[in-house]
């Protein structure tokens, strides 16, 4: 669902112009406009819902057609077409808490999204700093010592403080250090050079 340049301008000036036909017409163009308004966020908030797939924007989507249809519920008592009652006052306040329980649930959600974050950046951050702190290392063995002062292989140590994982292989000078003189060695060496 791609829009072309056009076709957004010809949207926005039809949106416009309807918007000042309204302004002339309706005894509360303000509240039109308003209500205007929240339907085109409602539509737009629809359309990157279907676009990107993402369903958070339907909290957003919600809030805009409920605030809409509060809005039209205000218009209708404005303009005499429904009487001012308990009914009408009741169905006139209930979108605006559904929205305020809306805006409630994606505040929670917002604040555990970042503070989830918080905690992964802060995780990374010790990782970076222990990775980059001197390690005392075996010149022998090649061990490393660890928090606690235990002698760990490089591998372990490595493994336990990064989400690394190591698979193990022979470079060129080692394999030829430990294998150079075997008899298989030497033939498949020899048949790789020709």
């Amino acid at each position: 669902m791609n829009f072309s340049p056009k076709t957004i301008l010809f949207s926005v000036v039809f949106f416009i112009l309807a918007l000042i036909l309204l302004w002339s017409s309706v005894p509360r163009p303000e509240l039109v406009l308003s209500i205007a308004v929240r339907l085109a966020a409602f539509v737009i908030a629809i359309y990157f819902v279907l676009k990107y797939k993402e369903w958070k924007i339907l909290f957003l989507a919600a809030m805009f057609f409920l605030m809409a249809a509060r809005q039209t519920i205000t218009f209708l008592i404005w303009t005499g077409v429904l009487e001012l009652d308990r009914t009408t006052r009741t169905m006139s306040e209930i979108p605006g808490y559904i929205v305020t329980a809306l805006a409630l649930l994606s505040i929670i959600y917002v604040g555990l999204s970042l503070s989830g974050k918080v905690k992964l950046i802060q995780e990374q951050k010790n990782s970076i700093a222990t990775l980059r702190s001197l390690l005392p290392i075996c010149s022998s063995c090649r061990k490393i010592k660890d928090d606690e002062g235990y002698w760990r292989e490089i591998e372990s140590y490595i493994e336990h403080h990064t989400d690394s994982r190591f698979s193990h292989g022979l470079c060129e000078d080692c394999t030829e250090k430990l294998y150079g003189n075997e008899p298989w060695y030497k033939d498949i060496f020899l048949h790789d050079d020709k």
